[in-house]
């Protein structure tokens, strides 16, 4: 028996593999998860696998440039969907870092190798950010994403799509991060004016020395007392963020 594949049906799944591999590429790095490379490409792989019946593609006529340019239209298109967890992620760390510089945690990140994020507090939340991504099912919404684009932006196309709703949701980052971080930042800022009055009025006092353990048993104490509305917020974000996203692609 001889199994042959088709020229189509070959760029068909190359497309297919690119633009699973430029989700699979950027998302694990945008979500501070350290992923192997071969477990990445396995899943880019499987997901195209999955998608073929989706696709459909002809040979363009320039050859392999014409080609090669295919190919990095798809990567940009993958990686431009996974946008969504950097607009989450950096507006958590934002937060941590505000919050974390507050309570002199200075010290760098600790949890995540290959994500530098500000301070411990910062570098914690944006674990729990990425927890709260799988656990909230929001990886499956991704992948939906995904098979819908191959409706919006089709396979062999050489423009790339409108992206202004994308840029105007990243402009909306620093909106999320207040959204989140604003019931602990307030108390925060209240300590800290409240530190140096204290050092104002009474310099015998040796703030240097007393005032970082309090701060920092004053803001766990805050995140402890607000850490179901935090985790509330950022899995309220995450589902506008990728709402947000799909309609795009819906509306393409």
């Amino acid at each position: 028996m001889n199994f042959t594949v088709g020229n189509d049906t070959a760029l068909a799944f190359g497309l297919l593999f690119a633009r699973a591999a430029g989700l699979m590429m950027a998302l694990p790095q945008l979500l501070g998860v350290a992923v192997p490379m071969k477990v990445r490409a396995a899943l880019a792989t499987l997901l195209a696998a999955a998608l073929m019946p989706l696709a459909s593609v002809s040979l363009p006529s320039g050859g392999v440039l014409a080609i090669a340019i295919l190919v990095i239209r798809e990567l940009v298109i993958g990686a431009t969907i996974s946008f969504a967890a950097a607009i989450v992620v950096g507006a958590v760390i934002a937060v941590g870092d505000v919050a974390g510089a507050s309570m002199e945690l200075n010290s760098g990140a600790v949890l995540r190798g290959d994500v530098q994020a500000p301070n411990v507090l910062a570098d914690a939340l944006g674990v729990m950010t990425g927890l709260l991504f799988f656990v909230g099912g929001f990886h499956r919404a991704l992948i939906l994403a995904l098979g819908r684009s191959l409706a919006v932006v089709p396979l062999g196309t050489i423009a790339m799509p409108d992206i202004h709703s994308l840029l105007a949701l990243g402009g909306r980052m620093f909106e999320i991060a207040l959204e989140i971080g604003l019931p602990v930042m307030i108390p925060m800022f209240i300590l800290s004016l409240s530190q140096g009055v204290i050092a104002r009025l009474a310099p015998q006092l040796n703030v240097l020395v007393a005032a970082p353990a309090a701060m920092i048993l004053a803001g766990l104490t805050i995140l402890g007392l607000d850490a179901v509305g935090l985790g509330a917020g950022i899995t309220r974000a995450w589902a506008f963020v990728i709402s947000q996203s799909n309609g795009w692609l819906l509306n393409g």
